[in-house]
């Protein structure tokens, strides 16, 4: 067995040699009962010390993906997505262990924070000259419809149109959930009243759909690259998670039942339309095999799909929650990017059963949602503003993706390797060139640009040193050529370096 092991990585070489097998395993390229190379043999071949190739071993081990075994000695695969291992074995009570904690507890939670830094960094300036973020994936303030808004809130403050000094349902303001509605029929959702239940972000839709359907040490199964803030949530909840590659179709939902019958996950939360943090789109076949496959384990998905009409071309694909046929998909969005952080309004979509308990948590948590937000939602979807906001977003997104585009291909002399997003306000780079991330990250600050290393996205370190997400939602094209020109130089820097 051939492993390949990058040595100017910035991942462990333990760490590339558990990826390089677990991709195998999943992938089927080492079937169920394919006995691994014994450690010795395996660290000759690859050129490292034992205990690199034990601890690799020890961590598959954690992942329930091989077993070590005394008679026959060795270490064997324990996985399979064949038809005949399912009717064989069929569910397997054994809960998965977490293999996350082993590296998170630590060194992931520094890449948290080093996350929330870069997040918040449009204000921080380098040593040497004013910073270019292109870190914080959101859109110009100079875009908030502040006019509009202002007039509503006026409106409120003289005409009296609407007591927000009261109680409010728990499921939300009904004037809001009757906008919410018409947003729906324009994507096909047909959802009634009942069927809605306002809150307050994305963040807490999936807190509140993981009280309900997860309890401590459940499965949950997400896509990786995953946020480093989303994944956060999810082990504050105390739950494991499974991440399934992608590629740029999305979800590689070959893999899905395999993980579904070793894992025997609760909940699969997914982003399939422009996806965070690569912007992919999940294609139409996939998604119906992963609708599919819900139907047939009984699995509830979480879509959250907050970016979706921010499309610059292309043909929409349908969402999942418009293919769904048996009520098994919850529906996630909300107001942060198509009208402005500050109304932290946003809404689920669910069977009614099922909106009756999200009110109850909701009352018994937060008691209602602020009102002012809600009402300030309805009254601007109702007059129509948010789909000339909408239009608007639009062109100064197409206008910045485009600037970003041939920034990138203008440097001839650097290897960026990407997709034209079709949507949303980043772009997912891979640099096709060995790079040391931390190495890249702190020069590239010292000349005065910021971005999201794409390391930061794979909590099992796996691929992530060479790609770079690059927002364009909050700069100018000014910003964005200069900030591309600085990246540069930083990757030219660090390349002679290592030379």
């Amino acid at each position: 067995m051939k492993i390949s092991i990058n040595r100017k990585s910035h991942t462990p070489v333990y760490a590339q040699i558990r990826n390089d097998i677990r991709q195998r395993i999943l992938s089927g390229e080492l079937a169920n009962g394919f006995k691994l190379p014994a450690e010795r043999t395996l660290a000759a071949d690859i050129g490292v010390h034992r205990n690199t190739v034990v601890k690799a071993y020890e961590e598959l081990i954690s992942e329930d993906l091989i077993k070590s075994s005394i008679s026959p000695r060795g270490y064997f695969v324990t996985y399979s997505q064949s038809a005949d291992f399912r009717q064989s074995f069929g569910f397997r009570s054994r809960k998965y262990p977490g293999a996350l904690s082993f590296m998170l507890k630590e060194e992931y939670l520094q890449m948290d924070s080093l996350f929330d830094r870069l997040f918040y960094a449009n204000n921080v300036n380098s040593p040497n000259v004013p910073l270019i973020s292109m870190a914080a994936d959101v859109i110009t303030a100079d875009l908030y419809p502040r006019k509009q808004l202002n007039q509503i809130l006026y409106e409120l403050a003289e005409k009296n149109r609407f007591d927000w000094c009261d109680f409010v349902s728990s499921q939300g303001l009904p004037q809001l959930i009757e906008s919410i509605q018409s947003l729906l029929e324009k994507r096909h959702i047909h959802a009634s009243a009942k069927e809605i239940q306002i809150v307050g972000e994305t963040y807490e839709a999936l807190q509140f759909a993981a009280r309900i359907f997860l309890s401590a040490r459940d499965t949950i199964i997400c896509e990786e690259p995953i946020s480093p803030d989303m994944l956060q949530v999810l082990q504050s909840l105390d739950l494991n998670v499974i991440t399934i590659p992608m590629d740029e179709n999305g979800m590689q939902t070959e893999y899905l039942e395999g993980l579904i019958v070793k894992y025997r996950p609760r909940m699969i939360y997914t982003i399939p339309t422009f996806h965070f943090p690569t912007g992919t789109i999940m294609s139409l076949a996939r998604r119906y095999e992963l609708l599919e496959l819900s139907y047939k384990y009984d699995i509830p998905i979480v879509e959250e799909d907050c970016d979706s009409v921010l499309r610059y071309e292309g043909v929409p694909i349908p969402s999942l929650k418009s293919l769904d046929t048996m009520g098994n998909v919850i529906y996630v969005n909300s107001f942060i990017a198509t009208i402005c952080p500050g109304v932290r309004t946003g809404y689920m979509v669910a069977p009614e059963k099922i909106v009756n308990r999200l009110s109850m948590l909701m009352e018994n948590s937060r008691i209602f949602v602020n009102p002012i937000g809600q009402y300030l939602s309805s009254e601007f979807i109702r007059r129509g503003y948010i789909y000339d906001q909408i239009d608007t977003l639009c062109r100064f997104g197409r206008n910045n993706r485009d600037c970003l585009c041939s920034a990138l291909a203008s440097h001839s002399e650097i290897a960026y390797q990407f997709q034209v997003p079709k949507g949303g306000t980043a772009l997912w780079c891979h640099l096709e060139e060995d790079i040391n991330p931390q190495a890249l990250l702190y020069k590239a600050h010292e000349l005065g640009v910021s971005y999201m290393p794409g390391d930061l996205f794979f909590p099992f370190m796996n691929k992530g040193d060479n790609y770079l997400r690059l927002s364009y939602g909050n700069v100018t094209e000014t910003q964005i050529a200069e900030g591309v020109s600085r990246l540069s130089t930083a990757i030219a820097a660090v390349r002679s370096h290592i030379l």
